[in-house]
């Protein structure tokens, strides 16, 4: 069974923490086939654009935690991980964060990332981790 999951650094603030957990979800919607349920019409009429099809915790831990898991979960090759980092949020633009990420003078932190796969390997990771509140 598939699983997906959200892991947000909880030192973040309120603004910068939804905007990390939007981002992972455009990351999610485009990369993971099938993960978007299909177009709802209402009672009225009123369509309803697809949503997950599946579940979506969103946990919170220290920014070392959250690294820690970030590193565990992209060592494993059963899981899909999308992460974003302090260069995301500090770019203006596509281009500036690209160059960012690349300068090895210039190292970077994940503040958050997505794993979607087997709900074995996302709870190893995960499991300890407490929900966003």
């Amino acid at each position: 069974m598939k699983k997906l999951v959200i892991v947000v650094s909880d030192e973040l603030e309120r603004g910068t923490s939804a905007n990390v957990i939007g981002l992972l979800g455009i990351s999610v919607g485009h990369h993971v086939r099938d993960i978007v349920g299909a177009d709802v019409r209402d009672s009225a009429g009123l369509v309803h654009p697809g949503m997950s099809a599946i579940g979506l915790p969103v946990l919170a831990a220290a920014t070392k935690v959250v690294d820690a898991a970030y590193r565990d979960a992209v060592a494993r090759a059963d899981l899909a991980v999308f992460d974003i980092t302090d260069s995301a949020v500090a770019s203006r633009d596509y281009d500036t964060y690209t160059a960012r990420l690349q300068d090895p003078l210039d190292g970077w932190q994940v503040l958050g990332f997505a794993a979607y796969g087997e709900r074995r390997s996302i709870d190893r990771v995960t499991g300890q981790l407490a929900l966003l509140r």
